[in-house]
């Protein structure tokens, strides 16, 4: 039975300083791609978050439930969902979209801890 030369099978062309470059620059690319998919995928379950609670505040006004002081919180998440939807129109403008989401949560936020007040008042 004949052995294998090991010497042989252990060489491998080292690929050259130009064609490193190639091979480095093309990974940072795949990595950069990943990473603005995925950042992309988290602003938009965000948003998608916000107008869900957008949805949920006009029904609450459409079906008359938020009457007195419990119109500011739910007019306030009404708004954080417009401003979750404008993050799908703004896509090509990446600033425009992050203060579109920044401000969808603020006013999401700003509007689930008003109704909980408003919870506790009413009690």
């Amino acid at each position: 039975m004949a052995r294998k030369n090991s010497r042989d099978s252990s060489r491998r062309r080292t690929p050259s300083a130009d064609e490193q470059r190639a091979l480095a620059t093309e990974y940072e690319e795949a990595i950069a791609k990943l990473q603005r998919s995925a950042f992309w995928n988290l602003r938009t379950r965000i948003a998608n978050i916000t107008i869900l609670l957008g949805v949920f505040a006009v029904a609450m006004i459409a079906w008359g439930e938020a009457d007195g002081a419990r119109l500011v919180p739910i007019l306030t998440c009404a708004v954080g969902g417009v401003c979750g939807a404008g993050v799908y129109a703004s896509r090509p403008y990446p600033q425009l979209t992050r203060w579109l989401l920044l401000s969808a949560v603020v006013l999401a936020i700003l509007g689930i801890v008003g109704l909980a007040l408003m919870t506790q008042v009413d009690k």
